[in-house]
């Protein structure tokens, strides 16, 4: 088997370039100090400056048509062609789709691959379409413990494959359809916080830091951070900002024209029409520009996270959260953030006037001191050893 300081390439993939340059830039760029990077994915925004790390090679894929068989064989066409060319020593995938056709050219290539699952998606979500979430995580196992030998001959080879998981839920639900996955699958919270979240330049202006005020009511900014789909739960956001015109309500994000759960234009449009409400589109690390009084960081989701990285940026940044029991992915407690129940949209109001509350006695500050001692632990740096170590693992190097 191949190891890392071959000449041969690694390739690294997505869905989509902007999640390849805004959440692996770093392991990138860490791993070209030593390997030939190429990297596939989607052309689009991110594109150009994806370029300028690696060698990126466009990857025409449908995210609209994600269940239509005829979209993914020629997807998964078009991606065997690609691989058969590079003859990489080893993949590195990422997102529920770009893994099964992964997992099946690497199975017809012998190549090792890890295969990393940002969450589980929408499909995970959806009781209609549990037998097919089924099959498709049943398919990605088999073919990532097997290969083809010859022309006809198939070889089980388990020390080919490594599965990367975002958190103990999404593991959990992938061994309890695959018995024996847990043999290659390692837990790796997300990618990592950026350094530059941890500056005190950026959170010193915070409201946290500021207690000595005489009002008995504060005006807060609700940030929502993530793309405009209904499942991310930028409605559940409209209608809180509809029904709390004493607070601001701040959108950064943009329409996903290639999901069919991205909300309407119109539809948004006439639900934001309210002074309280600006819409600032994509802004790269949002968080990072904001110049606001009062943060609050609010994450409505129901989408299948894998680890929602935002949570962490505030965290990290002692900006306070609000989120979904489905964001917490079993690793956020209310010993760090406020956890909204899906059941009682009056529970969103109820933390709001606890929040108030505890700004004022205090307990809000000693929360966010924990949230963010709390976030040391899943800084870039130590992300990308852990996921460079399963890469000598599979490698053996």
């Amino acid at each position: 088997m191949s190891n890392l300081s071959s000449s041969r390439p690694i390739v690294i993939t997505a869905n989509s370039s902007f999640y390849l340059l805004h959440y692996r830039e770093l392991l990138i760029k860490n791993l070209s100090k030593k390997n030939h990077i190429i990297t596939i994915s989607p052309k689009d925004k991110s594109s150009n400056n994806l370029s300028k790390l690696s060698i990126n090679l466009p990857w025409r894929i449908d995210r609209k048509k994600d269940r239509n068989p005829f979209s993914f064989i020629i997807s998964l066409v078009r991606m065997s062609f690609l691989i058969r060319a590079i003859k990489p020593k080893m993949v590195h995938s990422h997102t529920l789709r770009t893994n099964l056709i992964i997992a099946i050219i690497c199975s017809f290539y012998s190549i090792p691959c890890i295969l990393s699952f940002t969450g589980l998606g929408i499909l995970s979500k959806e009781n209609e379409s549990k037998l097919i979430f089924k099959i498709i995580l049943k398919t990605i196992m088999l073919f990532s413990i097997y290969e083809k030998k010859g022309f006809i001959n198939w070889k089980k080879n388990i020390n080919r494959a490594r599965f990367i998981f975002q958190n103990q839920n999404d593991l959990l639900v992938f061994s309890s359809i695959n018995k024996h996955s847990l043999e290659i699958s390692k837990l790796i919270y997300g990618s990592g916080i950026p350094n530059r979240f941890f500056d005190k330049r950026y959170s010193a202006n915070l409201f946290v830091r500021k207690f000595n005020t005489k009002e008995s009511v504060f005006r807060f900014q609700f940030i929502y951070c993530a793309r405009l789909l209904i499942s991310k739960g930028i409605k559940t956001f409209l209608k809180i900002a509809n029904n709390h015109p004493e607070h601001d309500f701040i959108i950064f994000g943009d329409f996903d024209i290639s999901s069919k759960d991205s909300i309407n234009k119109s539809d948004f449009f006439s639900l934001s029409k309210k002074k309280n409400i600006a819409f600032r589109g994509y802004v790269e690390n949002p968080l990072l520009t904001i110049d606001y009084k009062n943060p609050i960081l609010v994450v409505p989701s129901n989408y299948g996270e894998g680890l929602p990285r935002a949570i962490l940026e505030a965290f990290s940044l002692k900006i306070p959260v609000i989120c979904s029991p489905s964001a917490t992915i079993n690793l956020f407690t209310e010993k760090y953030l406020y956890i909204a129940s899906e059941k009682s949209f009056n529970n969103y109001q109820i933390i709001i006037y606890q929040i108030n509350d505890e700004f004022k006695n205090g307990k809000l500050k000693l929360k966010i001191d924990k949230a963010y001692n709390f976030s040391k632990k899943f800084t870039e740096k130590k992300i990308i050893n852990q996921t460079k170590d399963l890469y000598s693992e599979l490698l053996n190097y």
